[in-house]
């Protein structure tokens, strides 16, 4: 129970126990006073009566007697008045008819009040003659107690519930402090430094405080070291030292990576760079003027190249570079890559001293399925004509054999844009569900969504279409599509079978406000499936369009639905982005889990991001586990969960259930 609360009970026990105490005592010391004035007042009655008695009674006027007692009694708040004779013989006696005291009976019962009646001898000569006894009416008394305790009992209910509003409003203020300091105890569970800004007014508490904020800047200092630390390995593996592009080893890892599974939509244009001269440069102006232009050159390389949605820009060897642009053909590349040409020759340093330094670029189309080794040659066939023109020339490799590099060769599709616009607008889309097993219980965790479209009577997977669905702008169209359809198979289904599914969307459509207002409000009007959902997006959206992705991860988490970051580790991007964005999870690309079994950099990393990622109590999986080997050994990594054929192939909607 917290301190708030615990402060609340207390307080509001205590004024309960104040307002029966201070009942009780008024009720009591009212009840003492009133049975004693009403004695006296019976005793002063019974005295005068007395007196006033003596010579009728003595003289046996019986008359005036009654007429006497009548008169006292109607004059005064008495039940009962009894005279006897000096025999003890009743002589007269008046008794009231009690009305009903309209006081509840608990508190008459509880009152017990019964004044002492008034009593007084008649004597006439100093003969005793009679008896008169006078008894009050307590009713009267029993009311007066009852509606001053009812007066009593209200006031205390405004004066008290005034204290209590104000005694709270002041306990909650001393306790902000605290309650802030426990939230920012929670951030740094979750490697979130903030210190606590303003300090509170309070002595003991601002000491508090100050020393919490010491050491929340000293964990961050810790955190950044290791992180630091971590992002140095990973780069001494993955990064060029000069120009802080990828290198050769995280191409070829990209490449392998995106062109083996047909689940992963990708087509696209490869280029090879070659900066020719760089031996004579280094030569004549020394390594510090090349390793300069060269880092010049990379920086063109990447502004030029590097606006392309999930790009892969690197130097992979001395004075070659390279890149991988998705979803673009060859025209478009070859565009891109002559601007580049023209910016790097007009660079500093580039024609200093007559420096004979040329630039070169091959091309080659590829998509999902594509031989790596046949691409890498193609490119550098290509690269090889180029170096027969001038500098700055473009070659692509055997453009007219391979026709457009965007349109999959497939038969029975004549129109592609028209043939996706039909599958948008009738729903045709078939879904086939792979599942996501744990790596502790090998139970299933969720099931990631795949898309399939239908091409004379078989199943066409989304590598071959997705790249055609972006280039006809119709993504936002074909993820609505897909979010719907699951949100309406999860609707049928019956809640006690219902296992969350992951849902890709492409950065394209995060990027539109307009997406992410449809995205809520349809998430929010079925908040009853909210937490069966999992909406994954590319790492690169993490780069392009990081405000936007947050703002949308907070709203989902606020309705129940999740946001996972798939194809993690493809962009360099640095672990610090973890500490900003509420993440269910991050899956780790399938170019670390390919050869993990064999590649030491590749467990490095894996094995550090999993110790991240937990300390932010964000989940890690992977992707495409294809052997027995690497499934064992992300267990060993302690991964939360992984997919691939090995652990089970995506299959239609009620084989998956």
């Amino acid at each position: 129970m917290s301190l708030h609360r615990q402060l609340v009970l207390m307080i509001t026990g205590l004024l309960l126990v104040l307002l029966a105490g201070i009942g009780y005592l008024s009720v009591h010391n009212s009840r003492n006073y009133l049975e004693y004035q009403m004695h006296n007042h019976a005793q002063d009655t019974a005295t005068s009566l007395g007196l006033s008695l003596a010579k009728p009674l003595a003289e046996d006027d019986l008359a005036l007697v009654q007429t006497m007692v009548d008169a006292i009694f109607d004059s005064g708040d008495f039940v009962n008045i009894v005279l006897r004779n000096q025999d003890g013989d009743v002589i007269t006696s008046r008794q009231a008819k009690v009305p009903p005291h309209l006081v509840p009976d608990w508190f008459v019962g509880w009152l017990q009040i019964n004044p002492m009646p008034g009593v007084s001898e008649i004597t006439e000569n100093w003969r005793r003659v009679g008896e008169v006894r006078v008894f009050s009416d307590k009713n009267v008394a029993i009311r007066n107690i009852w509606s001053a305790a009812k007066q009593t009992f209200w006031l205390f209910v405004v004066v008290g519930g005034v204290s209590w509003i104000l005694i709270l409003v002041i306990v909650r203020k001393v306790l902000a402090p605290l309650r802030t300091l426990e939230k920012q105890a929670d951030a740094i569970c979750e490697k979130d430094f903030t210190s606590q800004q303003p300090l509170p007014k309070t002595r003991e508490l601002r000491r508090v405080v100050q020393a919490i904020n010491r050491m929340t800047r000293q964990l961050k200092l810790l955190f950044d070291e290791q992180v630091t630390q971590i992002e140095q390995v990973r780069n001494q593996a993955y990064v060029d030292t000069i120009t802080g592009l990828g290198n050769g080893r995280f191409f070829n890892a990209q490449l392998q990576a995106r062109l083996v599974s047909p689940e992963e939509p990708f087509s696209g244009s490869l280029v090879r760079l070659e900066v020719q001269g760089m031996g004579e440069y280094n030569e004549h102006y020394g390594h510090d003027a090349g390793n300069l232009l060269l880092r010049r050159i990379g920086q063109v390389w990447m502004t030029c190249l590097g606006e392309v949605d999930g790009h892969c820009v690197a130097r992979v060897t001395g004075s070659r570079f390279a890149a991988l642009l998705p979803r673009q053909s060859v025209e478009q590349t070859g565009a891109l890559v002559d601007d580049a040409l023209d910016r790097m020759q007009h660079l500093d340093g580039m024609d200093i001293g007559g420096a004979n330094v040329q630039l070169f670029a091959g091309m080659s189309a590829c998509m999902v399925g594509s031989d790596p080794k046949l691409l890498e040659a193609q490119a550098s066939v290509a690269l090889g004509r180029a170096l027969s023109f001038r500098s700055g020339h473009v070659e692509i490799y055997d453009q007219n054999a391979h026709g457009d590099a965007m349109t999959p060769s497939l038969p029975g599709v004549p129109d592609w844009e028209g043939f996706l616009t039909n599958i948008i607008r009738e729903r045709k889309v078939v879904l086939h569900y792979q599942p996501v097993l744990s790596c502790v219980s090998e139970a299933v965790m969720h099931y990631e969504a795949l898309a399939r479209v239908e091409i004379d009577g078989k199943l066409v997977t989304a590598g071959h279409f997705i790249p055609l669905v972006e280039r006809f702008d119709m993504m936002i169209g074909f993820d609505k599509l897909i979010v719907e359809t699951i949100i309406g198979h999860l609707t049928s289904q019956d809640s006690g079978r219902l296992l969350p599914v992951a849902i890709n969307l492409s950065s394209s459509s995060i990027r539109q406000e307009t997406f992410e207002n449809w995205l809520l409000d349809k998430v929010q009007a079925h908040r009853d499936i909210a937490p069966y959902l999992i909406f994954e997006v590319p790492e690169i959206t993490v780069r392009t369009a990081h405000g936007k992705l947050r703002r949308l991860a907070i709203r989902l988490q606020e309705v129940g639905a999740k946001m996972t970051i798939d194809h993690f580790g493809t962009t360099n991007s640095s672990f610090g982005y973890l500490c900003g964005l509420p993440l269910y999870s991050i899956k780790v690309d399938s170019s670390y889990i390919r050869d993990i079994e064999e590649n030491l950099d590749h467990q490095f990393f894996v094995q550090s991001l999993v110790r991240i990622a937990h300390s932010r109590q964000i989940r890690v999986t992977a992707e495409m586990v294809e052997q027995k080997e690497q499934w064992a050994l992300l267990r060993q990594f302690k991964l939360d969960g992984a997919q691939g054929y090995y652990l089970g192939e995506p299959e239609g909607r009620q084989d998956a259930a």
